[in-house]
């Protein structure tokens, strides 16, 4: 499923922009976290670098999420789109997970990058409007 350009920037140029993943392990016991380096690195695919968290402990279980992104000072303004993905990859060592350590310390500074332990690669499967239409 490819996201559309509003969705893009939405999620890719989240200055003005928040959001928010929900994932729940395999029996079913819901996590939601608010993360900033979720990203879309093409029109299928989303990807971001994780600590050792709740969140990474359910995709290990479960690989299906769901990311909601919003912006809007109130519930009429808001725009937004809900994202329902698969993980296809964690990685927990290497190039890829440096890469993405190197690119939180730019954003977030070193002690943020150092607690990242891996790097996630989400198919989206399925995009849907913000609120229910």
């Amino acid at each position: 499923m490819e996201v559309d350009d509003e969705v893009w920037d939405l999620v890719n140029m989240r200055k003005r922009s928040n959001g928010i993943l929900a994932t729940a392990d395999r029996k079913g016991n819901c996590n939601v976290a608010i993360y900033g380096s979720l990203q879309l690195s093409d029109l299928e695919t989303m990807t971001m670098t994780i600590g050792d968290t709740r969140t990474l402990a359910n995709l290990k279980q479960n690989p299906k999420a769901s990311f909601l992104v919003f912006t809007g000072e109130s519930f009429d303004a808001m725009k937004g789109a809900r994202l329902y993905l698969e993980v296809t990859d964690i990685i927990e060592e290497g190039p890829v997970l440096d890469k993405g350590r190197m690119m939180i310390t730019e954003a977030a500074g070193r002690e943020a990058a150092e607690a990242m332990r891996a790097f996630v690669t989400f198919k989206v499967v399925e995009v849907r409007p913000l609120t229910a239409t």
